[in-house]
């Protein structure tokens, strides 16, 4: 078959790889997830054809054909490699020249079927974004609360490792969610991704009983929550995790103490953004971070600063249904999964709270 079809279309499927037709600064800043890449245009050529599309469509044409027609063997051969393990699914910004001049070239010549993504990624975009902003949880949310350092991500991902059904969004932000949660990690990620894998996760646990996730503001880093998920969450069946004050620093300076210099430059720099945070103790910071006191540092931080701002941010009114010690976090798992698969029931029936 060779034609154009929806996404919805698109994932019934059997196996559909989905071709991202745009330069590679256009798919960095949001594509569907799983697609290869394979641009018709760098990111030199596309910028050099927008200009001279302003000034002459033909005169742009022409050149856009000028610089694929010797790329096509290479770019066929590398559709057709991907047509062995599933459905080739092309697309690009609107569905427009891009996508339609190889999917037409690709008719004529292939012996396999290929289709069009109708509407591009543009479409596709307003497709997760009506999902969301219409999306009701169904399923009650266990929200795992506590102290930084406290573990919660760790007991978290234990959990899935469980089999519990676990939403993780720093995991899907690629963000930890605090000034400091960016450190270590790969470059955080651009909002659509984060919307495109949020859908792709909720779809993947829409018919559990339950979702644990931890507890997050209304941002992780940059990254917007979508309404329905924070008001989920400030309404969420809580749990509390406990750990003593030195716990916690240990566990925190094994995720974050820089090795580097540049990595130390971050850390200081991530401080100076807290600084009227800080009452007058950020240049003490820094100069434990300068001086590669991290221990002292962590402590500080977390005494006079993130255990304030966390306090600061529950409402008096929050109860906690269970409170555990995440000294080990492997028990903690244990006997949360053991409290909601045993002795939650009231909850798996009911709305959160």
């Amino acid at each position: 078959m060779f034609k154009a079809i929806s996404f919805q279309e698109a994932l019934k499927l059997n196996n559909p790889v989905f071709i991202d037709l745009r330069s590679p600064s256009e798919f960095s800043r949001g594509s569907i997830p799983g697609s290869v890449n394979i641009p018709l245009l760098d990111d030199q050529e596309r910028e050099m054809i927008g200009l001279l599309y302003s000034q002459n469509q033909q005169k742009a044409r022409l050149k856009g054909i000028s610089f694929v027609s010797p790329k096509l063997p290479e770019i066929t051969g590398q559709i057709e490699k991907i047509s062995r393990q599933g459905v080739p699914v092309l697309y690009c910004w609107r569905g427009g020249m891009r996508s339609k001049s190889l999917h037409a070239l690709l008719a004529e010549i292939m012996d396999f079927p290929i289709y069009r993504l109708e509407g591009g990624y543009k479409a596709y975009r307003r497709f997760i974004l009506d999902r969301l902003n219409g999306y009701k949880l169904t399923m009650p949310l266990f929200v795992l609360n506590g102290l930084t350092g406290t573990g919660k991500t760790e007991v978290l991902k234990i959990m899935g490792s469980l089999g519990c059904p676990v939403l993780d969004l720093e995991a899907l932000a690629g963000h930890r969610g605090s000034a400091f949660g960016h450190l270590g990690l790969p470059k955080p990620r651009y909002q659509k991704d984060f919307d495109s894998l949020l859908w792709n996760r909720l779809e993947e646990l829409k018919n559990s009983e339950y979702l644990i996730v931890e507890g997050e503001g209304k941002r992780i880093g940059s990254i917007h929550l979508p309404d329905f998920l924070y008001q989920g969450i400030l309404n969420g069946n809580h749990i509390l995790l406990k750990s003593p004050l030195a716990n916690r620093v240990e566990r925190l300076l094994q995720e974050y103490t820089p090795r580097t210099e540049e990595e130390i430059e971050a850390v200081i720099r991530a401080i100076q953004s807290l600084k009227k945070y800080l009452k007058g103790t950020a240049e003490q910071f820094i100069s434990l971070a300068r001086e590669k006191k991290f221990p002292e540092l962590v402590a500080g931080l977390c005494s006079t600063y993130y255990d304030r701002l966390y306090k600061d941010s529950k409402p008096e009114n929050t109860s906690f249904i269970l409170e555990v010690d995440s000294r080990s976090p492997l028990e903690a798992a244990l006997k949360i999964k053991g409290f909601i698969e045993e002795k939650a029931g009231k909850y798996l029936t009911a709305n959160p709270r």
